[in-house]
């Protein structure tokens, strides 16, 4: 079962994995971050109709697929072809199975998709920024490529980093059924076999942030120097807190 957003009723899903809003989260200078606008979540399998209809009791608009290109092709999404989302695929990071390496830590993964995938990080926040809303963004288990750019929307909006990280960890128990389930009946889904990689770890996001402030100088330097126009940045912090 899904967690279920914040403040938007209980919602079930078939294959929508790890869902939850970006909504709920305390702003710098008071309030909270917006519920109803942004959703995280994972996609192993195309929403099935009865998904698709919550999606659209959530009044979802825009949708950004950020797995790998070769993912992409290789399970093609169905939100693709409906038109009634705005869909795009932006790779965040390409996972192969066939040669991932299992040895390297996450944390290692997540330092090389921020300096990999500098472009497609500007595309996917020029995309929020200017996007029909509410927008859903997703990877395969919305744990990692999902989990990193939440982050960044977050700390864009005045959230502390203590939220943004407990935010990070809610993963790995959202995810535990759903992982045990596909590993017990060996449906092929779940290759991994790296607990370190199948988790979320408070560390993990601790560790990134750190990176984005001693490398980049931020978030907002970041993107600015990935691409990301000034306004582009003003308007996707004011996504979920006005600046």
């Amino acid at each position: 079962m899904a967690n279920a957003p914040q403040g938007k009723g209980s919602f079930e899903f078939d294959h929508l994995i790890n869902f939850r809003d970006l909504g709920g989260h305390p702003c710098a200078g008071g309030g909270r971050t917006r519920v109803g606008v942004l959703f995280r979540c994972g996609m192993p399998r195309n929403p099935s109709a009865r998904d698709m209809a919550k999606l659209r009791e959530l009044g979802v608009r825009t949708v950004i697929d950020l797995r790998g290109d070769l993912e992409a092709r290789e399970r093609p999404s169905s939100l693709a072809r409906d038109g009634s989302v705005d869909y795009s695929q932006i790779s965040l990071l390409e996972i192969n199975p066939a040669t991932a390496p299992a040895a390297v830590p996450l944390l290692d993964i997540y330092k090389r998709s921020l300096e990999e995938y500098s472009a497609n990080y500007a595309a996917a926040f020029t995309k929020l920024a200017n996007a029909r809303l509410p927008a859903v963004f997703h990877c395969f288990l919305g744990k990692d490529r999902t989990g990193i750019l939440a982050a960044m929307l977050l700390s864009l909006a005045g959230v502390g980093r203590e939220d943004i990280v407990r935010d990070y960890s809610l993963s790995e128990e959202a995810l535990r059924p759903f992982i045990l389930g596909e590993i017990e009946r060996n449906t092929g889904l779940i290759w991994e076999n790296n607990d370190e990689h199948l988790g979320s770890p408070p560390s993990n996001m601790a560790g990134l942030l750190d990176e984005l402030d001693s490398r980049w100088g931020g978030v907002e330097n970041y993107l600015l120097r990935a691409g990301v126009s000034a306004r582009n940045i003003d308007k996707a912090a004011a996504l979920l807190c006005g600046r």
